[in-house]
């Protein structure tokens, strides 16, 4: 019964240690956006999104996503922002010229 309440106690501050960890990266990555013009939170201008209007959905170049899928997934890992799904779609269209 002790190496059990040992083992839930080192987890514990195993889950507090990374957790302290994985916050300063979070506001590194508020503070670029701020530095750059754009407030924390907030999705890139219109013309900065990755084009994904000739790319096949499901398919191998979109990582077998959908092109709205991959358009979140794209901003997310440049930006660390996410899109709305409605506003992903838009933008997709708006992409693809339909």
């Amino acid at each position: 019964m002790v190496k059990l309440a040992w083992c839930l106690v080192v987890v514990a501050i195993l889950a507090v240690a990374i957790a302290l960890a994985v916050q300063p990266a979070a506001a590194q990555g508020r503070m670029q956006m701020a530095q750059q013009g754009q407030p924390a939170g907030q999705p890139p201008a219109a013309g900065e999104y990755p084009n994904v209007g000739g790319l096949r959905p499901f398919a191998a170049e979109s990582n077998y996503m959908s092109l709205p899928g991959y358009l979140r997934w794209q901003v997310f890992m440049e930006q660390k922002v996410w899109l709305s799904v409605p506003e992903a779609k838009r933008i997709v269209t708006e992409q693809s010229g339909k």
